[in-house]
């Protein structure tokens, strides 16, 4: 749950919210929901090839899915109702068919090491540098699909799999889709209010949106359990 929240894309639409006008946020937020598609097929890559294969292997095979979808995503002008539709029909079929790599498997203690803060830190802001020149340079389409670029879930794959296994990683990934559910809705919203109520409103509400979301499902795992 944690995992999906906004930890990197919400600092890239604040530095976008300072260099763009609130329309700029809105059409990058819209995007931003068709792009994390692209996420999907990021953790599905990963849940396959991650059963068999190493580190590295797993990595490069998910990130150039990645690369592939987002780059398709380009190709044409989205509506809001098609986003929707693919969202919906995007995370509905994931859930179902990767639900099969979720597994029940305690992990082992892990003695916190030097470079993991380092690292997620220097891909953060690789993202948002990357966003902010793709801001102005290419365009809303191409700005709101990078800024949803899975930083979090690299992160996790190069820190955990080298000691935890392709396996739980995975399981890891593909639980994080029910989250991510929430994620993406928070950009619907983002794209509907930064136009009416301005982008720090809009943030704001996009950020509550998808908190609410993963408190929302961890209160209803627990009351299951």
């Amino acid at each position: 749950m944690i995992a999906t929240l906004p930890v990197s894309t919400g600092p890239i639409y604040a530095f976008l919210a300072i260099d763009h006008g609130a329309q700029f946020i809105s059409d990058s937020a819209l995007m931003g929901m068709a792009g994390t598609t692209a996420t999907v097929a990021f953790i599905a890559m990963h849940a396959v090839v991650a059963q068999r294969f190493s580190t590295p292997v797993s990595i490069l095979a998910a990130t150039a899915c990645w690369f592939a979808v987002a780059l398709a995503l380009q190709l044409r002008t989205w509506a809001l109702g098609e986003v929707c539709v693919l969202f919906a029909a995007c995370f509905a079929a994931a859930i179902l068919a990767l639900r099969r790599f979720v597994v029940e498997i305690k992990a082992p203690p892990m003695p916190r090491v030097r470079f993991d803060l380092a690292l997620r830190a220097t891909l953060v802001a690789c993202v948002v540098v990357a966003t902010t020149i793709a801001g102005n340079s290419v365009g809303t389409a191409a700005t709101g699909v990078l800024a949803t670029y899975p930083v979090v879930f690299t992160s996790l794959v190069l820190i955990l799999q080298p000691r935890w296994g392709g396996p739980f990683v995975a399981s890891l990934l593909v639980n994080a889709l029910k989250g991510l559910v929430g994620f993406g809705i928070a950009l619907g919203v983002l794209h509907l209010a930064a136009a009416r109520a301005g982008s720090g409103w809009a943030l704001a509400l996009a950020l509550a949106v998808a908190v609410a979301w993963n408190v929302a499902l961890t209160l209803l795992r627990r009351r299951r359990t």
